[in-house]
Order: C-alpha cells, then structure tokens, then sequence
C-alpha cells in the first residue's frame, strides 16, 4: 500500500495519554474527517476534511480518493504502550534550555547531561513525543492546518489539547 511520504501529525499535549482508539474513531466518523476503512489503520478522508483543515495557498494539490500506488490523502490512528518519538528528514534541531547546545534526543541533553522535558522543547512542529496520535498522509509541511473548531472538538472529548506536527520522510 502506498505511504506518503509527508504528514500532518495530530497529537496530545501530554505524553502519556493513550487514545481510547474505538472512542476517537468514532469521534472522527461523526465529524466526518474520516469515512470507510482502507487498511488495519488507514481511513479515506471524510465528506467534512477539508472543512476540518485550513487549506495555504491559492491551489493546494491534494487528491482524496484512494490510489493504488500513487499520492492521496489518508488519516491513520495510532497507539502504543509507551512514548515514541516521532521525527523525520525535516526535523529541526531544537537547543537545550540549560547549555544552549543543539539537542537531537526529547529527554536528555548530551553536552551537559540535563534531563529534559520533552513538552518544553520546540521543534518547531518537526518532531513530538506521544503514546498516540492521528496521522494524514499526503499533506506537505505548513499546505494544511488544523482548524480550532476541529481541534477544540478533539480537546473535549478527550480531555486533552492537541497539537500538529509535519513529518517529512524523504531527503531533500
């Protein structure tokens, strides 16, 4: 199955929430970001995606039906037991608070040894620690945003803000 090679990664602002997958799938159907079932994990976009996220420029090229081996847009759902940290071709170094040198690890600095917290490092939206998270594949960094009733919605049914990240999985 094709894998898009760049994402809009949405997850909670807090490490250690694992998603209720059956309670968030649902969430998304109802608000039709998401509609039939492609893969274990993978859903075709809903009739209401693109009133979900903010489209940037004048002409976004997204395609939203399913392709055999060619660029489409897909949302995945994902949770695991414990905090992965996700990161790709894009990520940008982000500095430790204490020494001021380059980090490349969410938890510990390896100039001055500081344990980090993974929360207060920015990456700029180019990597983030989560024990689950929705992915959409095909989206370019910065081409779409999740909007704040979409992303309100996410807050109160699960009791948690969510924040988006761009994952690119190519060199440039």
């Amino acid at each position: 199955m094709w894998q898009a090679e760049f994402k809009l990664y949405l997850y909670p602002n807090k490490i250690d929430y694992k998603i209720d997958s059956e309670r968030l799938l649902a969430l998304l159907k109802k608000e039709e970001l998401i509609s039939k079932k492609l893969s274990d994990k993978r859903y075709a976009t809903g009739d209401k995606f693109v009133s979900l996220l903010t489209f940037m420029g004048c002409s976004p090229d997204i395609e939203l039906e399913p392709q055999k081996d060619k660029p489409y847009c897909y949302i995945e759902i994902e949770s695991h037991n414990k905090p992965q940290f996700i990161s790709g071709s894009n990520l940008k170094k982000a500095r430790c608070p204490h020494c001021k040198k380059e980090i490349s690890e969410p938890t510990l600095c390896s100039n001055c040894q500081a344990e980090l917290n993974p929360l207060s490092i920015n990456w700029r939206k180019t990597a983030f620690l989560a024990q689950s998270w929705i992915a959409i594949g095909n989206i370019y960094e910065l081409e779409a945003i999740p909007n704040d009733q979409f992303l309100n919605t996410l807050e109160k049914h699960t009791g948690v803000k969510w924040k988006p990240a761009y994952i690119r999985y190519i060199k440039d």
